[in-house]
């Protein structure tokens, strides 16, 4: 009895540290990641994937690694062994479209996908372009401009999201926030003036 209780308790152990492994290569594997370091992240994801498959979000990770650096096709189809994940899926949905878009899938079969994308997220403006892209393509002129307004209407909520958040820092005196959001404005308010003088 003695026996089983010592060996139970050393298994557990054991998974602690290899948790507590898994968990730091996770976070050394997401700090490269966003330097930028894709293969250097790539090899601590795959370290993990390779003791634990659903660790976390690794498999996503993984995928928008292939994303980005261009591997279009494998992206798509690792991402869409992910969509059906509660807590990822639907990054995985949206990265899988833009996957799709970029490796030239068929245009007809991925503008469905992306109007039932759109059904569910309405203001993605990523969604959006891609959508007035694929009406470009299509040769359908009124569907592309439909969707361009669409990108504009929602272009412009980010606009007054910007000035209500230039506001808010101002009152909360945080001004390294407030010249970012200033900044934002007179970018916007440039391109509209450039606009207007095309």
């Amino acid at each position: 009895m003695r026996v089983c209780f010592v060996f139970a308790f050393l298994c557990i152990l054991s998974c602690q540290g290899d948790t507590e492994a898994l968990k730091k290569e996770y976070g050394l594997g997401k700090v490269e990641f966003a330097k930028g370091n894709l293969d250097g992240a790539k090899k601590h994801f795959q370290k993990i994937i390779s003791e634990d498959t659903s660790f976390e979000d690794v498999p996503l990770y993984l995928a928008k690694i292939d994303f980005y650096k261009g591997n279009f096709e494998k992206a798509s189809k690792d991402l869409s062994e992910l969509i059906e994940d509660d807590t990822y899926g639907y990054q995985a949905y949206l990265l899988k479209v833009k996957a799709d878009y970029a490796y030239r899938k068929d245009r007809s079969v991925l503008l469905k996908e992306v109007g039932e994308a759109l059904k569910k997220d309405s203001s993605n403006l990523d969604l959006l372009i891609i959508a007035a892209k694929l009406h470009e393509e299509l040769g359908q002129l009124p569907q592309t401009i439909l969707y361009y307004g669409r990108v504009i209407n929602e272009s412009d909520k980010v606009l007054l999201a910007h000035k209500e958040l230039k506001k808010i820092y101002e009152k909360a005196g945080i001004e390294e926030r407030v010249k970012y959001h200033t900044r934002k404005i007179e970018l916007w308010e440039e391109e509209k003036i450039k606009g207007k003088k095309k």
